[in-house]
């Protein structure tokens, strides 16, 4: 059985997606959000197979808490579920580590076909979204080209802050942002640079630094 978590705050379609996959015996819905905050506190207890996530949530949005998710909990996986349908929002959450991204009308049957493609380690989206699918797919085949386009303006930002010895801290109030924050966009700069300490990533963009756009 699959066990699942939706994360959306409109509590309308959270009911009709648990009406739906609770007529499925190989699935259970075990928890539900409404926001990322709340998703990564349900994780800690509830460790979920497949999360169907929405991108436009409040206090921390899909993209932040995917971040998070990957990071700390890396065989956890996410199904984008949303009405955005512009190639940016696409790449941005597959390079994020979303291995399937749908529209919210979708069919019931792309729907369960969706959680038990990604469940199985597969990529599964929309119909129309395929050809940005095999883009995100060959830029992968070449990961030594891929990590100045994944990174934001604003990653790329703090890791010029943090190359400067900046704490987290010190990061929030130059740009006028929150700690927490700043250490969700640090969270996502390691999970993208497949790094894991604040050494490594100085070491990375030392080397790399007209590679990453960095002065």
């Amino acid at each position: 059985m699959i066990k699942l978590l939706i994360a959306d705050d409109h509590n309308v379609l959270i009911n009709g997606l648990k009406l739906i996959l609770g007529a499925r015996s190989d699935f259970k819905v075990i928890a539900v959000a409404n926001n990322g905050i709340e998703v990564i506190d349900l994780i800690k207890i509830e460790r979920p197979d497949v999360i169907l996530l929405d991108i436009n949530m409040p206090i921390l949005n899909g993209y932040q808490t995917l971040g998070i998710i990957k990071a700390d909990y890396p065989e956890i996986k996410v199904i984008v579920l949303t009405m955005l349908n512009d190639k940016r929002n696409v790449l941005n959450m597959l390079e994020a580590g979303a291995k399937g991204y749908l529209f919210k009308d979708t069919d019931d049957k792309n729907l369960f076909k969706a959680i038990n493609y990604v469940y199985q380690g597969e990529y599964y989206v929309s119909d129309g979204l395929e050809n940005i699918l095999e883009e995100f797919l060959c830029s992968h085949k070449h990961p030594d080209k891929k990590n100045k386009h994944i990174l934001s303006s604003r990653e790329l930002e703090i890791v010029s802050l943090i190359i400067d010895g900046n704490t987290n801290a010190e990061i929030a109030d130059l740009l006028f942002l929150s700690t927490r924050t700043v250490d969700t966009h640090r969270k996502n700069i390691f999970y993208k640079l497949n790094l894991n300490n604040t050494a490594l990533l100085v070491k990375y963009a030392l080397e790399n630094k007209a590679f990453l756009g960095l002065q």
